[in-house]
């Protein structure tokens, strides 16, 4: 028994190296800390995976390296700020509170009543927004690892047509993803 979870431990630390070799490197490791705490606090474990087990750090990371560039600048500086928020109102950084004083950070985030950054409350609606892009979005982004956000909607995939059995009723297939296309791959 101990084995067989030393075995699971050891292959989700390996998932994990490989996940972090495989994801761009436009945050660093600070950054990248603190907003794992964020989209935690957006989307938590539960019975069910959270935000980084669905990959949305992978898929924030690939973003900002790529077609969400312009926004680098701006997560970079609102990390700093809710970090630096975190430390004026709770003499600690934002990786070290507790829930609740994290939800109490990204409360006065979303409400735009963070010292120093007026455009807090926007900040936080983009992360927000492009965490849930990766919890739910089409896995070839990064997101969505297992199809785990797709499984707990109930949402099927894309795919390719539904039997007359599933027409104006719940589907009930097993989610399937899309691949690239054979030259978005190289």
């Amino acid at each position: 028994m101990v084995a067989k979870k030393q075995k699971e431990v050891n292959s989700r630390m390996n998932t994990d190296k490989e996940n972090a070799a495989r994801r761009p490197a436009v945050l660093s490791p600070n950054e990248t800390r603190i907003l794992a705490a964020i989209a935690e606090r957006i989307f938590p474990a539960t019975d069910s995976p959270g935000a980084a087990e669905a990959g949305a750090l992978e898929y924030i990371e690939r973003a900002l390296a790529g077609d969400y560039a312009e926004f680098l600048s701006v997560y970079r500086k609102g990390l700093r700020a809710i970090d630096r928020h975190a430390r004026e109102k709770f003499h600690t950084k934002f990786t070290a509170l507790s829930d609740a004083d994290k939800d109490a950070i990204l409360s006065d985030c979303e409400a735009g009543q963070v010292p120093r950054f007026k455009n807090s409350a926007d900040f936080f609606e983009a992360v927000r927004c492009h965490v849930l892009e990766g919890v739910f979005g089409e896995p070839q982004y990064g997101g969505n690892r297992g199809l785990v956000g797709w499984r707990l909607v109930g949402f099927p995939g894309q795919q390719f047509g539904y039997p007359d059995a599933y027409i104006d009723k719940r589907v009930d297939l097993s989610p399937v993803a899309t691949e690239a296309p054979q030259n978005a791959k190289e």
